[in-house]
């Protein structure tokens, strides 16, 4: 008897979002209702976009910029969880995850002058998420939440895919990844000493990858080829050429892991092991060498 199965078919989306190109492939029986769960997935993303952007006046973390220092501020419970989670990993960290660092990304031209910086900024500890909806600065500070927001809006994006019931999903938000589903999905990084070629990393299955690579977003800063990563204990924007990848049960995690490793190196290790993460540093200054930090077991 002839088979009455459909044959799976594939939706694929790419807008830009996030400061990058966010694509989202969605794969099973169902054409509509593919469709729309990636509609949905995207209009998730468009939400924290406009919540967490630096760059739009009006979102959360604008008006936090603008005015927390003084009062509080409401904001939304998307934005509340994200500012929660990077206190968190500000105290587990010793501070060297702090969301605090606009003023340097600023002086170094990676994000626009909308405020001006002050002069001894407060850091993460200074961040008060209170019970009433709202939040405050303890002291002046500027915060921009690149190196976790990109990563939550993937989780946000996966939530959505999974309520459609979508059987195997994508989300890769420059390369933030999600995959949905146990179907191995091959995750390749670029080369920092040649980014035109690419490695495979690892097959991912229902888990989130992150890198954290600068090649094309170095600038000379004091005289020196600086990266946007900002060394919270040496005070200063770091130099090396690195690629950092981190696989973790959810992308905002992986997302935010990827600056702890940059920063920490080894020292990060046991911070992977309570979280179930892993790492991998490609170095362009030791010729590409490949360092690899794996979960304990």
């Amino acid at each position: 008897m002839p088979s009455c199965s459909k044959a799976e078919l594939t939706v694929r989306r790419a807008r830009p979002l996030l400061g990058t190109l966010v694509e989202i492939r969605a794969a099973g029986r169902r054409e509509p209702r593919l469709v729309a769960a990636v509609n949905a997935a995207f209009a998730t993303v468009e939400r924290v976009h406009r919540l967490m952007s630096f760059h739009e006046a009006s979102s959360d973390v604008s008006r936090l910029n603008f005015g927390a220092a003084r009062r509080p501020v409401r904001v939304h419970a998307w934005t509340r969880l994200v500012l929660r989670r990077a206190s968190r990993l500000h105290a587990e960290t010793g501070g060297v995850f702090d969301i605090a660092v606009a003023p340097s990304l600023i002086r170094g031209g990676w994000l626009p002058c909308t405020a001006t910086p002050p002069e001894n900024p407060g850091t993460t500890a200074d961040i008060v998420v209170r019970r009433d909806g709202r939040v405050n600065f303890r002291r002046p500070l500027l915060i921009d939440l690149g190196g976790i927001a990109k990563g939550f809006a993937v989780d946000c994006a996966v939530a959505a895919l999974r309520r459609h019931r979508v059987p195997f999903a994508v989300v890769n938000a420059g390369g933030d990844l999600r995959v949905v589903g146990t179907r191995p999905e091959r995750v390749h990084v670029r080369l920092p000493e040649s980014p035109g070629r690419l490695r495979p990393l690892v097959d991912l299955r229902d888990g989130a990858v992150a890198t954290s690579a600068h090649y094309h977003a170095e600038r000379v800063v004091a005289g020196a080829r600086r990266s946007p990563i900002f060394d919270p204990a040496r005070q200063q924007l770091r130099g090396d050429r690195l690629s950092v990848s981190v696989q973790a049960p959810e992308c905002w995690l992986a997302d935010a892991l990827c600056k702890v490793v940059w920063l920490a190196g080894a020292g990060a290790l046991p911070l992977l092991h309570r979280h179930g993460a892993r790492a991998w540093v490609l170095d362009a200054g030791v010729a590409g060498r490949r360092k690899e930090a794996r979960r304990a077991a």
